[in-house]
């Protein structure tokens, strides 16, 4: 009977120990996976494109403002430096980056841009004189459009525009999307 108790004793002792060790294992578990996921979604990347040579940094949901200057002059390139010959698949590239939800209400407008541009047998090329980040993912783009048209060997040269964009954009898990593309035209006063 001493002897089954002393050995009771010692089992209870050991599922005891092995209880608390049970326990501390799983908290231990459940704080090592929290800070692996936390370091997982804010770790930061550098990117340096080969376009632009300019490194900016990245995180699973955000780019710093550098990023997304560089982003916002790659949406004006496509949408800014056209022909009648190449218009049609800059904007088809613009587009593609547009969520699906948005990209009806900027197709409209650039179905208009490329209609009177083939029309007119128009060709963009455009300056980019200031670009301003007013808030994470907003950039208002002050640029000048130096339009010709072209009939057969001559070029004639059509008068300068100074216009301002603003491009909203959202960058998530490495993918960027252009949320609004729109043209702020100056308040007038009478």
């Amino acid at each position: 009977m001493a002897i089954k108790r002393s050995r009771d004793k010692y089992l209870s002792y050991a599922f005891l120990g092995l209880s608390v060790y049970s326990g501390f294992s799983t908290v231990s578990n459940v704080m090592v996976g929290s800070l692996a996921w936390h370091f997982y979604s804010t770790q930061k990347t550098i990117v340096t494109p080969m376009t632009y040579n300019h490194p900016f940094s990245t995180d699973a949901s955000s780019a710093d403002s550098t990023g997304m200057t560089m982003f916002a002059t790659s949406f004006l390139y496509l949408r800014l430096n056209v022909s009648p010959e190449n218009i049609d698949t800059q904007q088809a590239m613009l587009l593609s980056h547009v969520p699906s939800e948005s990209r009806d209400a900027l197709k409209k407008v650039l179905d208009v841009e490329a209609d009177r541009i083939k029309k007119g047998g128009i060709t963009w090329r455009y300056d980019i004189t200031e670009l301003r980040t007013l808030k994470p993912g907003v950039v208002n783009a002050d640029v000048v459009l130096h339009p010709s048209t072209t009939n057969g060997n001559i070029t004639t040269d059509l008068k300068e525009q100074k216009k301002t964009y603003q491009l909203r954009m959202g960058y998530e898990n490495g993918i960027i999307n252009l949320l609004d593309m729109s043209e702020l035209v100056p308040a007038t006063t009478n």
